[in-house]
């Protein structure tokens, strides 16, 4: 494969739109792939929402958690873990903040993580909810900082646990999709969050910003990237052997993206889908 650092890149123009909210980007693949395509897509909304980002991954060492409340586009520690190529992994979740709840600052910034049933979750949020009815158990999973995002994920985490349910078959999936719609009805609810073995992805069932999902398996094509200046031969620079989905806010390419149904929920593993429940 050709580095896609060392090569020329034809100039295009794949649009620019000023896009103020929160962005979510998630990636489960077959086997460790690199999020520096992806992301760098997600970076192109980055100007406008200036709060902060983040990056979840896992390997074999365990979970790494990298964020900063700072503007992507602006941050030196952003372009490294871009181009750092070493960064690989099946599974990746981020982030692109504009607070609505919750200052600016390190502990507000997703992707929040917690461990639980002998696994490292990370999760990540869009939309705003009225946290007055979430219920969670304080000391076992107590929220860190102050947003509305973090206070859904320790409910989350709280439910599960005292419900005992194995998110592991369609029974479990489809008892968390209750969950989470009960949930969306305190507001507005699009989730991307992992277990490390799975990627679940939730849209808001009002249709709140959008979601959308991107099988990419070969024979690969010539592809533009959202907010960026370039087009690339997608075959140059990703194993043929590559299969896997990614899911966003926003499509980040010209490819053939799907929207989420509002309301539904999307199960992922190993770079397949596994549950997509019936929307609303």
């Amino acid at each position: 494969m050709q580095d896609i650092f060392s090569r020329p890149l034809e100039l295009a123009v794949f649009g620019r739109e000023s896009i103020l909210m929160c962005e979510l980007l998630g990636l489960c693949f077959n086997t460790e792939v690199s999020v520096h395509l992806a992301f760098s897509g997600l970076k192109a909304g980055a100007m406008e929402n200036h709060d902060g980002w983040g990056v979840g991954r896992y390997d074999e060492y365990g979970t790494q958690i990298v964020k900063e409340s700072r503007p992507a586009g602006r941050s030196r520690l952003a372009e490294n873990f871009q181009k750092h190529l070493g960064a690989r992994s099946r599974i990746f979740v981020s982030h692109i903040r504009r607070a609505t709840a919750g200052k600016v600052g390190y502990v507000n910034t997703h992707p929040f993580y917690r461990r639980f049933d002998q696994k490292t979750w990370i999760f990540a949020h869009n939309g705003t909810i009225d946290t007055s009815q979430l219920r969670f158990s304080s000391g076992e999973f107590s929220p860190i900082g102050e947003t509305d995002s973090e206070l859904v994920f320790c409910s989350l985490l709280s439910w599960l646990s005292h419900r005992d349910i194995q998110l592991a078959d369609r029974n479990g999936f489809t008892l968390l999709h209750d969950k989470l719609r009960e949930i969306n009805r305190l507001g507005e609810l699009n989730l991307i969050f992992s277990d490390g073995r799975h990627l679940f992805a939730y849209h808001d069932r009002s249709g709140h910003v959008g979601l959308h999902f991107l099988l990419r398996q070969a024979p690969y094509k010539v592809v533009k990237l959202r907010g960026q200046y370039l087009t690339i031969n997608l075959a140059d620079v990703i194993d043929p052997e590559e299969r896997g989905y990614i899911v966003a806010s926003k499509p980040l390419s010209n490819e053939n993206w799907n929207r989420v149904k509002p309301g539904q929920l999307l199960v992922f593993s190993q770079g397949n889908s596994i549950f997509k429940s019936v929307s609303e």
